[in-house]
């Protein structure tokens, strides 16, 4: 009989359940999709280091499916509550008829099972079939062809999804006993005529606790446009609290302030409906300000998810060209100062261990970089190429000054000029009191362009130099990330002459015949020699291709973009569902309030524009914070970003925007013909 009660609520109810039973097949196919990743392995023809990433990816996947888990777990009991609310009086009506709490506790495990069990076999029907678009995806981000199509079935994240949505349902199913177990007859019946409670009555209040709310905003903007995300210090840690405590407080006023305003025009506030929609809003979002601020968060950090996963997954793939001029590089760190004869002696080591590097490679270009010592206790700082030019970094002024301290470093000019040679640039020429300088690092190009059209003179040990020619952006060796803040390059004999303590060796090669085939076999037995301790002394203690650059590019590139997909679809789904129940209880609720409207002459056409209006408002709200949020935060991980290569940022943050109102669209959409259909229904 209980079986048979439930099957019919839920068919009776089915326009009810759509919206929870979308979301919840579409969160189970992303939860699936996402997690069977590494099954993706079987069909793609990948290398051992590309395997080693899809492994990477894998894990870090894993890691946040708990967590996104946890969220979608709470958007289920969530969702839950409001569709037990919209059933209240039925339930009052199962217990005057004689059915005990546990009886109907009974009816609403059985639904609730019932609509979990569909769910999860769509979700999972859907996640399967999706995988194999997500596979070719993955390939083509990884620039690797299919073995052959082979349709990919992931055990693995099949168990998974099932365990961690049973658990799920398992815990609503408990909270729902829970939940009826202090149910009172009484307020069931009459849970549609309880008012809801005004937190703020008065008005001017209201505009004041608003006003303030966007002062601490402000605060909260300046202080991390003036951290920049650039360390977690105390503007860091007061800029985020702040900003939460701000959020808070913005949607706890937002409702006084917006009728206050309202009411000062009278012929807006009486036009039409829009007293009655502005009332109904201002009741809602006071009630409900703590969920919407959650929400508003959630919104910005999905946009910022989309937008700064997707910008930083193309800039990780920005200037691969110039740091992969060529086949591979040998480099290592001494502090034993210069080190003339050092790649001699390694060339020749190679030779003894029967690694004919000679004969292997066309060309063997050698470059040291010097210093002397280290952050804030160097000899030669870039302080004269920096100091007042601080306004033409995107960095703050005062983190500009901090890189005062930075060593500079120094390059011979023949090794220098041997590398442009050897990658197609002309010559260089220097004369005895002349130096060149050379930065390829995004954040610094600017004030060093600067200081190279302003001829600026530096004076190392006593001796004055000037510079010629503009700025060099040059890299000069094989490498992930352009790394090079200011290198001045002077003649050999003036860099013998400089106190020297610290070098960086770089041992750049091309190879003859396939680069990528002998790359690998120096690095396996470069590896294999340094385990062995067969190369003890070696000045070079790590080598990096062209290859493993493009892989390792890719490879993180497809990880930070499927990271902020995955995140930023659960939180944005997560959202939108939550204002879309919220609203359709909402309107469930005020159904007498519309009978009202009607019986008094009220159109169906201003209604249902007032229904409209209404959801439209409640949706935009939350996500027009969110928009100025992620401005904010966008726009300062940018810098951030931009060390790792060009970014263009707006191209991703108007893709993430799109994506984000056309699912926004969708829901508000959805919960407008729900609405209308239960308005039609009474």
């Amino acid at each position: 009989m209980y079986s048979k009660i439930a099957f019919s609520n839920v068919k009776k109810s089915i326009r009810d359940y759509t919206i929870y039973f979308l979301t919840l097949t579409f969160g189970i196919c992303l939860f699936y999709m996402f997690n069977s990743v590494q099954a993706q392995q079987a069909v793609l023809k990948l290398n051992a280091s590309q395997k080693s990433m899809m492994h990477l990816m894998s894990v870090i996947i894993n890691g946040i499916s708990v967590f996104v888990a946890i969220i979608l777990g709470f958007l289920i009991v969530y969702a839950n509550q409001f569709l037990m609310k919209r059933r209240h009086k039925e339930m009052g009506i199962y217990l005057l008829l004689g059915m005990e709490k546990r009886q109907v506790s009974k009816i609403l495990l059985i639904e609730t099972l019932l609509i979990g069990v569909l769910a999860l076999i769509a979700g999972l029907v859907s996640g399967v079939f999706l995988s194999q678009g997500l596979a070719m995806l993955t390939a083509k981000m990884f620039a690797v062809q299919m073995k052959e199509f082979k349709f990919i079935f992931s055990q693995t994240a099949f168990i998974q999804t099932i365990l961690y949505f049973a658990i799920i349902f398992i815990i609503v199913m408990i909270f729902n006993g829970i939940t009826i177990s202090k149910y009172k007859l009484i307020n069931l019946l009459n849970s549609a005529k309880k008012n809801q409670k005004t937190r703020l009555k008065n008005p001017i209040l209201s505009v004041i606790l608003f006003l303030i709310s966007i002062g601490i905003l402000g605060i909260a903007y300046h202080l991390i446009q003036k951290n920049q995300m650039l360390a977690v210090d105390n503007d860091f840690k007061i800029s985020v609290l702040l900003g939460v405590a701000g959020t808070f407080l913005f949607f706890f006023s937002l409702s006084g302030f917006l009728l206050e305003l309202a009411k000062r025009s009278k012929k807006f506030y009486y036009n039409g409906l829009n007293m009655f929609v502005l009332r109904q809003i201002n009741s809602k979002i006071t009630t409900t300000f703590v969920s919407m601020s959650m929400l508003c968060l959630m919104l910005f950090l999905a946009i910022s998810a989309f937008a700064t996963g997707s910008g930083l997954a193309s800039s990780v793939k920005t200037d691969l060209e110039d740091m992969t001029k060529f086949d591979c590089t040998f480099y290592g760190l001494s502090e034993k100062g210069y080190q003339e004869e050092q790649q001699q002696k390694f060339i020749k080591k190679l030779d003894d261990l029967g690694l004919t590097i000679k004969k292997d490679a066309k060309e063997i270009l050698p470059i040291t970089i010097y210093q002397n010592g280290t952050f804030r206790k160097c000899r030669y700082k870039m302080e004269p190429l920096l100091k007042g030019r601080e306004k033409y970094s995107d960095y703050t002024k005062d983190y500009v000054k901090k890189i005062y301290e930075t060593p500079l470093t120094f390059a011979k000019l023949s090794e220098y000029n041997k590398i442009r040679k050897a990658i197609g640039e002309k010559e260089l020429t220097l004369k005895s009191d002349e130096y060149i300088l050379n930065c390829d690092y995004g954040n610094l190009i600017p004030i060093m362009e600067k200081a190279a059209s302003d001829k600026q003179k530096l004076t190392l040990d006593g001796k004055t130099y000037k510079m010629k020619y503009g700025l060099q952006k040059d890299t000069y060796m094989v490498t992930a990330a352009k790394t090079d803040m200011g290198t001045v390059i002077l003649n050999d004999e003036i860099i013998q002459s400089l106190k020297i303590d610290h070098s960086t060796l770089y041992l750049n090669l091309n190879w003859k015949g396939n680069a990528q085939k002998v790359s690998r076999k120096y690095t396996e037995y470069l590896k294999q020699m340094i385990i062995n301790s067969k190369m003890p002394n070696s000045p070079y203690s790590a080598i990096i291709s062209k290859e493993e650059v493009y892989e390792q590019s890719t490879g993180l590139s497809t990880i930070i973009t499927y990271i902020a997909i995955y995140i930023g679809l659960v939180f944005l789904i997560t959202c939108a569902a939550v204002l879309a129940l919220q609203q359709l209880s909402e309107n469930a609720d005020n159904i007498e309030k519309y009978k009202l409207l009607s019986k008094i002459g009220t159109s169906q056409k201003m209604i249902n524009h007032a229904i409209k209006a209404q959801i439209i408002l409640y949706f935009c709200l939350p996500l027009s914070l969110a928009l100025v949020h992620s401005y904010v935060g966008i726009k300062t991980a940018k810098i951030l970003i931009s060390t790792l290569g060009q970014i263009n940022i707006t191209q991703a943050a108007v893709q993430s925007l799109i994506l984000v109102i056309v699912i926004y669209i969708g829901y508000m959409i959805a919960t407008y013909l729900g609405s209308k259909s239960m308005l039609k229904e009474k």
